[in-house]
């Protein structure tokens, strides 16, 4: 079965994997770890990253393993020193193998099923066609932020 549906939704999703590791391997350091909209550029994007685990991890799943203590992804601690930007990119290819693997389970016809973890931590019934959307559209947010913070500084962005 082609999965035509899941393929043009994971689409974006890999475009916007595509700019993270263009905008890491851009990013000058004195970017990456200063503060823009209320955190470092680096945290941003490490926020859009560490919460693929928010979006597919199952109803009773502990958090993954992540670079950094939870509170750093969920936007509440900035640690005192950036991440190094390799260990950032292997991260960043952990949480796009794991989407890779959640789109390589689902057939066109799941789309419309319930995503049960998501929709256990959202109260609401979330499907997996709401997942792979969200997923992209909050990827895609905050590399935003960091992409106008190269501009902001002169720099070319990777959009």
């Amino acid at each position: 079965m082609a999965n035509t549906a899941v393929m043009s939704l994971k689409g974006p999703i890999d475009k916007t994997f595509a700019l993270a590791a263009a905008y890491i391997d851009v990013c000058p350091e004195n970017i990456w770890g200063k503060k823009f909209g209320g955190w470092p550029a680096w945290q941003q994007l490490y926020h859009g990253l560490a919460a693929i685990d928010f979006f597919l991890r199952g109803p009773d799943d502990a958090q993954a393993k992540a670079l950094y203590d939870h509170a750093v992804g969920d936007l509440k601690e900035t640690p005192a020193q950036a991440p190094d930007k390799a260990a950032f990119k292997s991260f960043l290819e952990t949480a796009k193998a794991r989407i890779d693997a959640y789109c390589a389970g689902l057939d066109d016809a799941d789309l419309a099923k319930n995503n049960p973890g998501l929709s256990k931590r959202f109260g609401a019934d979330m499907t997996h066609a709401i997942t792979l959307s969200l997923m992209a559209g909050h990827l895609f947010y905050h590399l935003g932020g960091c992409d106008a913070a190269l501009r902001e500084n002169g720099l070319k962005g990777v959009f």
